[in-house]
């Protein structure tokens, strides 16, 4: 695999991203929100009361990650709940050609939902900006090439055409982070680390008392990538890099939306060392049971089937 994808073009970003599209502040009063998706803009100079606490599950409820490819834009923000009300419906921030998606405090809190910063990017947003985003949604939105700030003063500079220079999503992240936003996500960063177009920081750790995981961390620690060379001394909290694993694992719920990534961005090479991934059923084992008979009647367990087969055509890997 690694001889074949050293052919693929991998670039970094410019150093300089302009966002053309219209602005999505997610405000608290519902109305405000149906009257962007009708076509008018808010003001940004007198920006209303924002959203807090905005979880994974109101950008994409559970039931909409049934939905593994570009038709979960569709339904991005769906669950949003403003006052009494569910503002957006399917479609709607598609249609109305948003690029950035603006809301208050703790944006991304709650499960850890790869789902949500894709359904955003395929609706078409490229940069979300809140006053604080929780830790593993931004992760996510970075592994997935979604930019994301908490610099208020972007969305004026975004409104009147600037150029934003990606240093303003990459200052103080550690050096991995940076070069993976740089890359525009962990997929074409690690193809251009296969490359040797990457390069990460040594570990310099004196050998010290460690904890049982770190001696495992270190154990697997992968130095040098071509000559497969694994292991260093020690490491300690703040340490990056990455690991050789023993066994790596999906469940259904995420291993169709993994191999749309990995279908468009790698191709069909085959895993390395497919001996070592086992894929189960986790999420959906009793579904059918569950399920509510009106979801049933919107075609929803057809849907959830259709990740549990996609799984099953992943070849070369345990099941």
């Amino acid at each position: 695999m690694i001889e074949s994808l050293l052919h693929r073009e991998v670039e970094k970003r410019p150093a300089n991203v302009q966002l053309k599209g219209r602005i999505l502040l997610l405000a608290e009063d519902a109305a405000l929100v149906r009257s962007q998706l009708e076509g008018h803009d808010l003001d940004i100079n007198q920006i209303p009361p924002l959203r807090n606490d905005i979880s994974t599950d109101e950008i994409t409820p559970a039931y909409i990650c049934y939905h593994f490819d570009e038709k979960i834009g569709e339904f991005v923000y769906i669950g949003l709940k403003c006052g009494d009300e569910f503002p957006i419906k399917q479609g709607d921030v598609k249609r109305g050609g948003f690029i950035v998606s603006v809301s208050g405090k703790r944006r991304g809190k709650g499960s850890s939902r790869e789902q949500s910063p894709y359904a955003e990017i395929a609706a078409g947003i490229r940069c979300v900006i809140a006053e604080n985003i929780e830790r593993i949604y931004k992760q996510n939105c970075q592994n997935l090439g979604l930019l994301a700030s908490t610099d208020f003063t972007l969305i004026q500079r975004i409104a009147d055409g600037e150029e934003i220079s990606l240093e303003e999503f990459t200052r103080g992240e550690d050096d991995i982070t940076r070069q993976i936003i740089e890359y525009g996500g962990l997929f074409p960063f690690n193809v251009a680390r296969l490359q040797g177009k990457v390069s990460l920081p040594e570990i310099e750790t004196a050998r010290r008392p460690m904890t049982l995981a770190e001696k495992i961390f270190a154990r697997h620690f992968v130095t040098d990538l071509s000559k497969n060379k694994i292991g260093v001394e020690a490491v300690k909290p703040g340490d990056a890099g990455f690991v050789s694993t023993d066994i790596r694992f999906s469940h259904e719920y995420v291993t169709p939306m993994a191999a749309i990534f990995y279908e468009q961005l790698v191709g069909e090479e085959p895993v390395n060392d497919p001996s070592s991934i086992f894929f189960f059923q986790d999420h959906l084992t009793f579904l059918d049971d569950v399920m509510p008979p009106e979801r049933k009647a919107m075609g929803l367990l057809d849907l959830a089937h259709e990740l549990i087969r996609k799984q099953a055509q992943r070849p070369s890997v345990t099941v």
